[in-house]
Order: structure tokens, then sequence, then C-alpha cells
């Protein structure tokens, strides 16, 4: 089984249709008083170097945001995610955090932040607190300017493709150039500014691709690696490759509008090509100007430059060309998929499975792909012209809406591509619980607080607001509360005890994915 990871008519109409949606893709941050939102792209300075970044700061609820991997690795930092786990290899020492919580472990010491690290459009944001007291950087905000300014003496490695590890080995970070499956053994090219070194994939390492957009990461081969992809190569001191990394970032959904220049999808978003940039229908190299409206498309970005490096778009009135390669003079028989269908009804978890079914032409081989994540998945036939198979949502696997596609061959004849009627939506990332209310830990006079919580769902998969419940100093109030999907908010009908007040929020997405966070503030004596 191969896996793979994923990865208007004229000008003056390209033009009406993108600047709007382009106006729809900016974030909208929450105006707060006294605090200027930005009204352009901030941008990010590091030592005195610009960093080109497809994730520029940003303000949310009136707090500035940097993009985390991207000030770390300008400055030659190693970072390393696990779940909402991060970690931070320093010169001399090591940092901890967790995404949605405001502390942070240095050298194994807890400081509190100003704001919590957050996700946001699959890249990790954290206030410029963290940098003061993690790397002991000068970091200011220009508002008027729109430029964020870090200044900072701790510089993990010299500027390089290289970083020496101390076992002896090395990790060669950088983008991918070139992929040369031919030799032997095979080889991958990696560039990181003007340097480029090419490496020889001379063992059975260990291969992954991660979607950052939406935290999957699936086991994959040299063939589901892509050029313009971000890559970390790790290999051992005598230059055994242990494993390589593959990093992307995504979008995906149906056209909403078409051009010569650009596509724009249903949720807004502009998607604008380069000349390097892939595109294919089908499976089939076309031009822009090939796809149509309803197309669905896949993007794939180099997740810190957002240089576009692939548009896949499948079309399921058109699903396939059906190809035959019967011997000459041959009459082959024809080849059909009768019906094809998968059982998931809802968003799935990790180790929740789902059953795929092709009926069609007996005798032959059947497979089914989940978009542009993994395809190639066997089907097998249990019985003339049936082909069954489950698939078991593996851990960091998340999708949302995607079609899922059978393919069916027989003695080298293909039928066309069929299309389930329904599409896969996974998440294995629980929620978020972000913001709440009051502060943990502060003291307030007022006996009625306003106690409230924010919640959001990395992976996509929409929360079920009628799953969130809060309970004050165990006494659950949710009926007297009101729920969103993003926020739940509580004013006491009585008064509350003067002391120590305990809250718990818990929230669970559509998935079955729960999160839950409890504090503690107190009501003063008058």
């Amino acid at each position: 089984m191969r896996r793979v990871v994923r990865s208007l008519a004229g000008l003056a109409l390209g033009a009406a249709l993108i600047a709007p949606a382009l106006a729809a893709t900016s974030p909208a941050p929450t105006s707060t008083p006294g605090v200027e939102n930005p009204i352009r792209v901030i941008a990010l300075v590091v030592n005195g170097a610009v960093v080109q970044t497809d994730t520029p700061p940003r303000v949310e609820d009136g707090r500035l945001l940097v993009p985390l991997r991207a000030v770390l690795d300008a400055l030659g930092l190693f970072v390393a995610r696990s779940g909402s786990s991060i970690s931070i290899k320093l010169p001399s020492g090591s940092v901890a955090l967790t995404v949605g919580s405001n502390r942070v472990l240095v050298d194994g010491k807890d400081y509190a932040l100003d704001a919590p690290v957050l996700d946001f459009d699959g890249s990790t944001y954290a206030p410029l607190q963290l940098l003061k007291v993690a790397l002991g950087a000068n970091a200011t905000y220009d508002q008027r300017g729109a430029k964020v300014t870090i200044v900072t003496a701790l510089i993990g490695r010299a500027a390089g493709a290289e970083e020496q590890r101390s076992d002896g080995g090395t990790t060669v970070n950088g983008t991918i150039a070139a992929i040369d499956a031919n030799s032997i053994p095979p080889a991958v090219t990696v560039t990181l500014g003007a340097q480029a070194r090419t490496i020889s994939i001379n063992s059975d390492a260990r291969i992954t691709v991660e979607d950052v957009t939406v935290h999957s990461q699936v086991k994959a081969t040299l063939a589901d690696l892509r050029i313009g992809d971000r890559i970390a190569v790790r290999l051992t001191k005598d230059g055994r490759v242990l494993d390589i990394a593959d990093f992307y970032s995504s979008d995906s959904g149906t056209l909403s509008a078409v051009s010569p220049l650009a596509v724009v999808l249903q949720n807004g978003k502009v998607v604008q090509p380069g000349r390097g940039s892939e595109i294919t229908l089908n499976g089939t190299s076309v031009g822009l100007g090939d796809l149509r409206v309803g197309d669905f498309v896949t993007v794939r970005r180099n997740p810190e430059t957002g240089e576009i490096r692939q548009i896949s778009a499948s079309r399921a009135a058109a699903a396939a060309v059906s190809a035959s390669a019967a011997p000459a003079g041959a009459s082959a028989a024809p080849v059909e998929v009768k019906s094809f269908t998968i059982t998931a009804t809802r968003p799935l978890r990790a180790g929740e499975s789902f059953d795929v079914v092709l009926v069609g032409t007996p005798g032959g081989r059947a497979a089914f792909d989940i978009g542009e994540y993994v395809t190639d998945i066997a089907l097998h036939e249990t019985s003339p012209g049936t082909y069954r198979a489950s698939f078991t949502i593996p851990d960091r696997f998340n999708v949302t809406q995607v079609p899922v596609y059978g393919h069916l061959s027989v003695n080298g004849t293909i039928a066309p591509r069929a299309e389930a009627p329904a599409t896969l939506s996974a998440a294995t990332i629980p929620p978020q619980i972000p913001e709440v209310a009051p502060p943990p830990g502060e003291s307030v006079n007022n006996v009625r607080p306003s106690i409230y919580a924010t919640f959001v769902a990395p992976s996509s998969i929409a929360i079920n607001a009628s799953s969130v419940t809060l309970s004050v100093n165990g006494h659950d109030v949710t009926s007297a509360a009101t729920r969103t999907s993003s926020f739940i908010t509580y004013r006491p009908g009585v008064d509350l005890p003067r002391g120590e007040v305990d809250v718990t929020v818990k929230v669970t997405d559509a998935a079955g994915n729960t999160a839950s966070r409890s504090w503690t503030f107190t009501i003063g004596s008058k």
C-alpha cells in the first residue's frame, strides 16, 4: 500500500472576483479598545533580517502573536511538536510549552505568559513575552509601522543546512530542490539559501509526510515527497539516513471561481499559482484554465515561504479518462464500477473505522484513495464483483469533507474513477480552551462575576455546542449559560460565596474528541 499525504473566465472577471476574496481571507482581528488593529500585513524582522513567511504576525483579542516556527528557524533553534506539546532546544537548555496554555517551562522553571500559545491556520503562534522569557530577546511591535522586531544573541546553530547533534550525527534542514528516484540508491537534494546538499537514501529510512495545516502526519515513501516541501533529514555520523520528515501546508475545497491567473475556493481564499506550480486534474497535467467551478482542489505549499508547488483537482463528472491496454485486434470487455460507497456518516476520531465497498466487473484489481492524503489502498474481492476494505483512522490524521475515490482495472482495462456519495472527515486532535475568565488565580470583588471560556478546533472539525458544559463550585450551571460553538458565558443569578471559586469547562467536537479545563479564582472580602 502506498500512502500519500496531501499534498476566473477572463482577466477582468478574475480581478473582480479576486479582490473581494482577498479581503475575505485576511484575518479580522477582534477590536479591542485602546489597541490599534493592523490594516496591512505585519513585517517580521529577526536580528536585522526580514523573515519571509506565509504566516506573518497577527493581532488576536488585542494581543500581538508571532509565528513561533518562523522565528525559531530564523535563529537556527530546533523545535519539535508532539500533539499539543512543544519543545525548543536551546544551546544551553530547553523550553517546554503547551498549545492552549499560557505557562512555559524554561530549564524547568515555570513562567506565566500574558497570552496563551495558539494554533491558527495550521501554524503555532506565541506572544512576544515568550521570546523575552525563553530567549532573553528584545522584542518590540511598531503598530504604526506594522513591524515586529526581535533582537537576541541566542542563536542555536550557524546559518546553514546542517545541524550537529550530540550523538555525532547531523540533521539537514531545508527545501527539497530535486528528487532522483531512478538512481541507485535514490537521492534527494536539499537547499537552504545558497547552500545545497544531495543526500543518498542508502537505508530503509523511516519517512513521514506532515500537512501542518491540519496536523496530519502519516508514514510515506520517497515517491510521496514533493519538490518545494520543507524537509528535515537525520543522518548518523557515518552518513546513513535515519529518517526523513517532509512538511507542507495546504488549502482544500471546491472552486467557486476560475480565471486565467487564479482560482477562488468556496471559503473565499484566492489561490494564485506561480510558474513552477504543478497543476493536475484527475491525475493528468493541465493548465489553470482547464479547471472549472465545482472542481475539488487541494493546494500544496511550502509552509515557510507560502510558495505554491502543486494544485491537485478532481472532477466527479469527468472523473477519469478510461484507459485500455488490450492487445491489438482484441476486443476488451467493458469494465465498470456500478457503485462505490463508504460507511462514514459523521466525523471520525483516532481508532474508529469505516468500511469501503466497490461493486463492479469481477476478477479485477480494486483500490481506493482518500483525497490526496492516502492513495492506492487495496480492496479485496470477497465475492464476484464485490470488493471490500476497512480503514482505521490513525493518530495525527485530520481531514475535513475530503472525497473518497474508487479504482478498478481488469486485465489492463481501467474503469472511470468513481467517487463515493459521502465525504470523509476525521479529527484526532482535541479542541483547545485558550481563554477563560475570570483569569486563573485572580481576585475579583464582584459576587456575580461574568464567567466564560472560549474554544477552538485545531483540526477544523466543528465543536458541538450542545456538548459544552460548565460547572461552578461543583454545580452544573450549563442550563443557565449561553453556549455557542466557540464560547460559553455565564453570569450567576445569585451571589457566589466569597473565597475560592472552582470552575470546570468541558467541550467535545463532532468526532467525539473531548477537552476540559479547570481553574480557580477568588472573590475577595468586602
